[in-house]
């Protein structure tokens, strides 16, 4: 441990002593600052490994109706207690967020007005900020809420403590003002007030605001109590040195007794509310939450042994949680984790694991670093300055990229454009702001250094010529324009994934096997659950062959919450004939509306049809000739989406192919009109503003159709013939 955490640059410890079990310094006392790094860092890494097991799949979605909502599908009946156990970990986080704030607050040397300084308020939303904005802007989307959650619970401690902070010494004031917190989140939270959210224009109009809410709701008593426990450790710690100053049996039954008190209240807890399905739960979770996490607290602290050690690799992944967080989406997504080495599971998940903590601990310097080049904590007025111009720089470059995305100008052209001048422009703005502070600073210490040790004194040439100045903006864009060829060429030389997606076969595998087998030898993956695996019989699975190590197309199967994940908020269009109609119904099927296709399903079979699953919409158009594709696919382009305030689509998917060969393939001179229409198709899925995809026709069991004359004209070897017109 201590040799691999050298190798990614993690120090166990900042002390002398060596070894992953290492003394903290002897003034600190319960909850110490070593103690608050190693739960974070346990918890950073029971986060990696609860993602390794596929743990993203799990997570819970918010339906339209309101409230919490996911059913106990296939995936494994406890799938929900080990979800429940990821919201006491981020009610273990808010917890130390209140804890640690307000402790600087409460326990600071002056506690006067530079503890309130709203330069440091800008420096910790900077730093809880940062990397998730940039990383939100980057991928369009935000899926970073814990660090809103962290910021919104830092706000209500400032305020709370700023407000009347003369009080705060104070025996009963200060309590009231406590009272008057827990009043208000009572209030928002766990009174009427809170039915306001629930209205259908609220969820669809504002949903960041409605999933904020709904995270906030499962946590709005951890800040408050963590700020409790703040407030009263010097209690807590006085009462532990008491019990370990008398006898050695009054102080083991003493100790004994609030332990087994505790124990039992764990135990109820986990027999009663961590056992209830998700939405029951999501409902308990604000009042019972904190349990464990008090347990875990006295437990840890319970004799001087405890408190006086703590497991150093785990305080040293604690600096770096927010960033181990960030990073752990996009390290594991809900595809599964990145594979740089298929067929080996855990050897892929070390090799990781390690770029990712190698990773987190980078993105952490360069925060660091750019927290004080752009907030000065000690000056005020130039923080705040410089605050202002960073929101006002990232509005302009947000308002440009969406007036760019209206226009339909979008293009790597267009951004390397973009990027580059705006860069060598901001980069010119720091120079003129820095330059002379930065040359200043520079002689003072250089005099500073003569002045102590002559020996060390040097002669500092400030170049201050252009070519200086503008050498870094020319090097950065030589950079660029050197990382986008190679971009390019490698996805050039990638084989496209269209190519071979639809070359799979069914192989009989048996599913107990390890994920690890199962791709070496069959190039599949196991996604039948535990609970379907049985040693004495083989399931057939879907698998591609050509889904090899050395390919990018890594192809798998999705469950259905993974879909319903994937298509949260989304439209997707399809048009075509019955083979589109039935990827319409499995569609349907996967958003849990079993009935889809099926017998007591009471939709024609030729006419259009919508289904809406919350934010889901799919869209059915029945057009069986390629003709009726094309004049559906003009409608959709005319029917003017920002005019009528209509959704545009964010997928379409159109497919074809056997009525034609059924209808349109009796002259000779049939095959030549097939030709051109297709060819007007083609032009016409060019011309769909989004996304649009192909649905060649599947393979045809010929000796199954119904008739003779779909046997002559529908037959494999006539699809083939489509099959080929199409590509």
């Amino acid at each position: 441990l201590e040799q691999g955490s050298r190798f990614l640059g993690f120090h166990l410890s900042e002390n002398a002593n060596t070894g992953v079990i290492q003394d903290v310094k002897p003034e600190d006392d319960v909850l110490n600052r070593y103690q608050t790094l190693e739960w974070k860092g346990f918890l950073s890494a029971a986060l990696l490994i609860y993602q390794y097991n596929n743990g993203g799949i799990h997570r819970v979605s918010l339906n339209n109706e309101g409230g919490f909502h996911s059913e106990d599908g296939s995936i494994g009946s406890r799938a929900h207690v080990y979800e429940n156990l990821t919201k006491c970990a981020m009610t273990s986080f808010l917890f130390l967020t209140g804890y640690g704030h307000t402790s600087y607050f409460y326990y600071h040397p002056a506690n006067n007005h530079d503890s309130y300084r709203m330069s440091r308020v800008l420096v910790i939303i900077f730093r809880v900020n940062c990397s998730a904005v940039f990383l939100s802007l980057v991928i369009g989307k935000a899926e970073y809420m814990a660090c809103l959650m962290i910021t919104y619970c830092f706000l209500i401690i400032w305020l709370t403590m700023r407000l009347k902070r003369s009080i705060n010494y104070d025996k009963y004031r200060f309590r009231c003002k406590l009272f008057g917190l827990a009043a208000c989140i009572f209030i928002v939270w766990d009174c009427d007030i809170s039915n306001f959210f629930s209205y259908n224009v609220v969820q669809n109009s504002f949903r960041p605001i409605w999933e904020w809410y709904c995270l906030s709701h499962l946590h709005h008593w951890a800040a408050f109590c963590g700020m409790i426990f703040a407030i009263n450790l010097p209690i807590a710690s006085y009462q532990l040195r008491k019990l370990e100053s008398l006898h050695i049996l009054t102080n083991i039954m003493a100790k004994g007794l609030i332990f087994m008190t505790l124990g039992a209240v764990v135990m109820v807890w986990t027999a009663g509310p961590l056992q209830m399905s998700r939405s029951a739960y999501n409902i308990s979770h604000p009042y019972f939450g904190i349990i464990p996490v008090l347990a875990f607290t006295y437990l840890r602290n319970i004799c001087g042994a405890m408190r006086e050690h703590h497991v150093g690799i785990f305080s040293s992944l604690g600096k770096y949680s927010l960033e181990i967080y960030l990073l752990h989406h996009h390290a594991f997504t809900d595809s599964g984790c990145i594979l740089f080495i298929p067929g080996y599971p855990r050897c892929n998940f070390a090799l990781v694991s390690m770029l990712l903590l190698f990773a987190a601990r980078v993105l952490h310097r360069r925060s660091i670093i750019l927290r004080h080049m752009l907030l000065p904590e000690n000056e005020e007025r130039k923080c705040i300055q410089h605050a202002s111009s960073i929101v006002v720089g990232l509005a302009i470059l947000y308002t440009l990229a969406r007036a760019l995305s209206l226009a339909n100008m979008v293009s790597v052209g267009t951004i390397s454009t973009i990027t580059i001048v705006c860069g060598i422009l901001i980069f010119q703005t720091v120079v003129d702001m820095t330059w002379a502070e930065y040359r200043d600073t520079g002689l003072k210490l250089a005099h500073r250094s003569a002045l102590s040790d002559p020996a060390l004194s040097f002669n500092l040439d400030m170049d201050e010529s252009s070519a200086a100045k503008i050498s870094p903006p020319l090097i950065g864009t030589l950079v660029f324009v050197i990382a986008w060829c190679v971009w390019t060429f490698f996805s050039n030389a990638l084989q496209p994934c269209g190519a071979t997606a639809n070359n799979g076969h069914w192989v009989p595998v048996n599913p107990c096997l390890a994920r690890g087998k199962l791709h070496r030898q069959f190039h599949a993956a196991n996604y039948i659950g535990p609970s379907e695996c049985s040693e004495s019989n083989n399931n057939l699975e879907w698998s591609w062959p050509e889904n090899r190590q050395h390919t990018h197309c890594r192809y798998r199967y999705r469950n259905d919450i993974e879909v319903q994940q994937k298509l949260h908020g989304k439209k997707v269009v399809l048009i075509g004939d019955s083979s589109v109609r039935s990827l319409f119904q499995s569609l349907c099927r996967f958003m849990g509306d079993h009935n889809a296709g099926g017998f007591e399903d009471t939709t024609p079979s030729h006419s259009d049809a919508i289904k809406t699953y919350g934010s889901t919409t799919f869209e059915y158009k029945w057009a069986p000739l390629s003709v009726d594709i094309v004049t559906k696919l003009k409608v959709l382009k005319n029917s003017g989406f920002v005019a009528s305030m209509k959704r545009r689509p964010d997928l379409v998917i159109a497919g074809g192919g056997a009525w034609d060969k059924l209808h349109l393939s009796v002259t000779d001179e049939d095959p030549q009109s097939q030709r051109d229409t297709v060819t007007k198709l083609a032009k016409s899925l060019s011309e769909v503003n989004s996304p649009v995809v192909w649905f060649t026709p599947p393979t045809i069991n010929t000796r199954a159709l119904n008739s003779d004359e779909k046997r002559i004209q529908m037959s494999e070897e006539s699809i083939g013939d489509m099959r080929q017109m199409y590509e």
